[in-house]
């Protein structure tokens, strides 16, 4: 389903951090244990206090739920979704071994027409290192696209292993991409990560022309933890007067770190991202309990969105973070915001990108692509 008030097939082939790093490891049949801090122990996972108001029982047999799902979905989404339930847990699996499965020679593989070089922004904690990504043939400023990449702020860290990911954005945007190398979890907590992307933005708002950018057309975004960075320094720009971007592309956003909807009872266990992946990511980034209630990490708290930028939201119908992407459209959308909403039918955590080659990624991807060449490539209607 997709909605609005207001390129060939994609060609990637990388792995899609932000859909849930459990994606990114086949399961095995034994596999070592790890704490919040990545360090590997024999402590089994447990669901024990994710709960909303633990004690009181769950009426519904949500398991029996996804069983008659999977007897009714197409074969090409079964086989997903059954590989996706063998798989160890994130908190199982462990931080330092999601961080290597990301380093593979084919994300480090710049596309023709792509070119790219590192710089430097300066940081609230220091120079933060950056890679850029540019349209070979570019000629004048070309819009940009700031990468606030997804990996539940504790993944996709680092600039070698991403030239894959982004130069196909480059190709099927005719923009630039940035992407800072933000300070992550659980080494840099909750706010490190958005206060080094804000200073990327402010930096390109104001020194983008210098770099051959166009400061009337950025983008910014990414997904899970991506859109939520995406987002709050949007609203922080907005507040402090300075350049706001001219569109969101907020894909599977975590927008409200209280993990309390029902999408999360409904959705927690076996397709895709699961209810304790989100917890365990979350208890890495976050200082403590009530840092949720701060809207720069639960941005559907903030105290309004009026003139926040337009925003393209893509959500998977099948994923925990589903009702709170619905429900922070529907703040955005009261607000007057334009919203571009896609809903991917059966779709779970990150497919959009963690699965390009289903039948529903060839079909809706070419739709956001056009959407952020509207705003950002070439001829974009800017800002």
């Amino acid at each position: 389903m997709s909605s609005t008030n207001a390129s060939g097939p994609n060609r990637r082939n990388f792995l899609g951090m932000a859909a849930g790093a459990a994606g990114l490891i086949a399961g095995t049949s034994g596999y070592a244990t790890a704490d919040e801090g990545g360090t590997v122990s024999t402590a089994a996972a447990t669901n024990d206090g994710l709960l909303c108001l633990p004690g009181i029982p769950v009426a519904r047999d949500y398991e029996a739920l996804r069983a008659q799902r999977m007897t009714e979905v197409d074969p090409e989404m079964r086989a997903i979704y059954e590989d996706l339930a063998a798989r160890p847990s994130i908190r199982e699996i462990g931080i330092d071994a999601i961080r290597e499965s990301g380093k593979q020679p084919e994300n480090a593989v710049i596309p023709p027409g792509v070119t790219a070089h590192n710089i430097e922004i300066p940081g609230p904690a220091g120079p933060i290192p950056t890679r850029v990504w540019m349209p070979e043939d570019a000629k004048g400023p070309v819009g940009v696209y700031l990468s606030t990449h997804g990996g539940g702020w504790n993944f996709g860290n680092g600039m070698e292993y991403h030239d894959a990911e982004e130069g196909q954005h480059v190709l099927d945007w005719g923009c630039a991409v940035v992407r800072p190398d933000y300070r992550i979890a659980p080494e840099h907590k909750f706010p490190a990560a958005i206060e080094d992307c804000y200073a990327a933005l402010t930096y390109l708002g104001r020194h983008g022309r210098e770099m051959g950018l166009d400061p009337a057309r950025i983008g910014v975004g990414g997904g899970c933890a991506g859109a939520n960075i995406g987002t709050v320094i949007s609203l922080m720009a907005r507040d402090a007067g300075e350049r706001t971007p001219a569109i969101q592309f907020l894909w599977s956003p975590a927008c409200d770190m209280r993990n309390t909807y029902l999408s999360d009872l409904e959705f927690a266990s076996g397709y895709g991202l699961r209810l304790d992946d989100a917890d365990f990511v979350s208890k890495n980034y976050l200082r403590s309990r009530e840092d949720c209630y701060d809207w720069r990490a639960s941005p559907i708290l903030a105290e309004s969105l009026k003139d926040a930028p337009p925003a393209l939201v893509w959500v998977g119908e099948w994923e925990i973070l589903h009702d709170e992407t619905m429900a922070y459209v529907n703040r955005m959308r009261d607000a007057g915001v334009t919203v571009h909403l896609i809903e991917g039918p059966q779709q779970g955590h990150g497919f959009i990108y963690l699965y390009p080659d289903t039948k529903y990624a060839k079909a809706t991807l070419p739709q956001i692509n056009k959407i952020m060449r509207d705003y950002i490539g070439p001829r974009g209607r800017g800002r």
